[in-house]
């Protein structure tokens, strides 16, 4: 675990598919994506207002949240200023008339920004226990010169849960699709096409990663916001250390991992047309029937989950109802689902001529696959300790 803070990062970019939707300079193609946002360098910007959301006041280190700017400007053919924001949400979210992120440059040293304003804190709980989080912006327009810094204190109340689950399960590769059937020869009477032929199964879903091995040690500490918080070491597998609300209960986690979704099933071969019976003066052709359309490969079968891994708890023992504050989640990861089945093939056509051959019929699809098995639960145990070797020397906490 580095206990250091993480590099300043600056992002003012959008995403490939705005951007090039930007570099067509259609507003009403813009529009109706939903993306059509107000851009500010050729605006006069009187004022300028940052925070994280309306009402918040800290940040956790372990739970994204997104800046909100607010400015006054007079764009364009506009008769008189008005007030303008940025939009909240992920990259579905319809944001026309909304003001670009792209106006802005973020900064922070405990944590790094994404192109659509979301901060993503340094997850490490020591290298802001002190200092909290400071966020810089400024607007980015070739007159108006406006910056803003914020402060917000850490806090830890999204953080519900140490430890993690295994990984999961590789997802099965995809059956092949079938052949086309070959269409029939013309001739006094047509041939028959080929049926298509079937599609591939597809393959089973991987297993599911083993949950991990760790020992943990819990205790109640201070820092210079908060009298009182739950603090968790982890070492093993991997090392963390978090700090949580001391009034609710904290989930260790070392579950297996979910098994891998089974592969889809090809899809059925299409069936040959039929061909052109000719004939002649003395009697009419007959036209070669369709072939068959293949049927559909069937899923594959989803993937074990992995098996649960095993946790042991130190709690400090002057605290005894740490026991039950604390709780284990070491189950086996859940069975991955089954493949979808490949659809059938189309019909080949009857061929032509005096007497129309036989249509084909459609590929019946593939069933889907049956879902994994769940993966073997694991262990824990606990037991009461003196654990203060583990929690001395750490920056802003003090046992309690």
């Amino acid at each position: 675990m580095s206990l250091s803070p993480r590099p300043s990062r600056v992002w003012t970019g959008i995403g490939l598919a705005a951007l090039a939707l930007s570099l067509s300079g259609c507003g009403a193609v813009r529009s109706i994506a939903g993306i059509n946002t107000v851009h500010l360098q050729e605006a006069t910007v009187s004022a300028m207002q940052t925070d994280i959301g309306p009402g918040v006041t800290t940040i956790c280190p372990r739970q994204p949240v997104q800046m909100h700017v607010t400015v006054t400007a007079q764009l364009p053919r506009q008769p008189a200023p008005g007030v303008y924001e940025t939009w909240s949400g992920g990259n579905g979210t319809r944001r026309n008339g909304m003001l670009d992120f792209r106006n802005f440059a973020f900064t922070s040293a405990q944590g790094g920004f994404d192109e659509l304003g979301w901060f993503r804190p340094n997850p490490d709980v020591l290298a802001t226990v002190d200092s909290g989080f400071a966020i810089g912006t400024q607007l980015l327009h070739p007159r108006a010169q406006l910056v803003q810094s914020r402060h917000y204190p850490a806090d830890y109340r999204c953080i519900l849960s140490v430890g993690t689950a295994g990984g999961p399960g590789q997802r099965g590769g995809d059956g092949s699709s079938g052949y086309r059937g070959s269409d029939g020869r013309s001739g006094f009477d047509g041939e028959s096409g080929d049926h298509g032929r079937r599609g591939g199964d597809g393959a089973p879903g991987g297993p599911g990663f083993g949950g991990p091995r760790l020992q943990m040690y819990a205790t109640y500490v201070s820092t210079s916001q908060y009298p009182k918080l739950l603090a968790v070491r982890v070492f093993g597998d991997f090392q963390d250390f978090v700090l949580a609300p001391a009034d609710r209960p904290l989930t260790l986690v070392a579950a297996g991992g979910i098994g891998g979704v089974g592969g889809s099933g090809g899809s059925g071969g299409s069936g040959g047309d039929g061909g052109r019976g000719e004939g002649d003066k003395d009697r009419p052709g007959y036209g070669g029937h369709g072939g068959d359309g293949g049927d559909g490969g069937y899923g594959g079968p989803g993937g074990v989950g992995g098996d649960g891994g095993e946790i042991e708890l130190i709690y400090d023992r002057r605290y005894p109802e740490l026991a039950q504050l604390l709780r284990f989640d070491v189950s086996g990861g859940a069975p991955g689902p089954g493949g979808s089945g490949g659809s059938g093939g189309s019909q080949g056509d009857g061929g032509g001529g005096a007497h129309s051959g036989r249509d084909g019929r459609y590929g019946d699809s593939g069933g889907s696959g049956p879902i994994g098995l769940p993966g073997r639960p694991g262990h824990a145990e606990l037991s009461a300790g003196e654990v203060s070797a583990h929690f001395r020397g750490l920056p802003g906490v003090r046992m309690l």
